[in-house]
């Protein structure tokens, strides 16, 4: 019983002119997807930053031991490499 009224209530909708509305609504959408594309592409296209890689480098320890070992070489400027 609920359904058929929200089906009715649709019709309502429609019959009254809000088609615009959703018309509108699935144009923000394809919008929205659009910019979700474009994110995901600049992303890819992004050079990580020193912290990126520091962060990357610790999280591919083994071990305790070799977690310490590798912060012992980012605390010796192992990324951080100044000319």
């Amino acid at each position: 019983m609920h359904r058929a009224h929200g089906c009715r209530l649709f019709v309502a909708l429609v019959n009254r002119g809000h088609v615009h509305y959703l018309q509108r609504r699935e144009v923000n959408e394809r919008r929205f997807t659009m910019f979700k594309q474009l994110k995901k592409i600049t992303n890819a296209l992004r050079v990580p930053s020193v912290e990126d890689r520091e962060l990357n480098y610790l999280n591919g320890s083994l071990d305790r031991i070799d977690l310490e070992y590798r912060q012992r070489q980012i605390d010796r400027g192992l990324f951080r490499n100044s000319f």
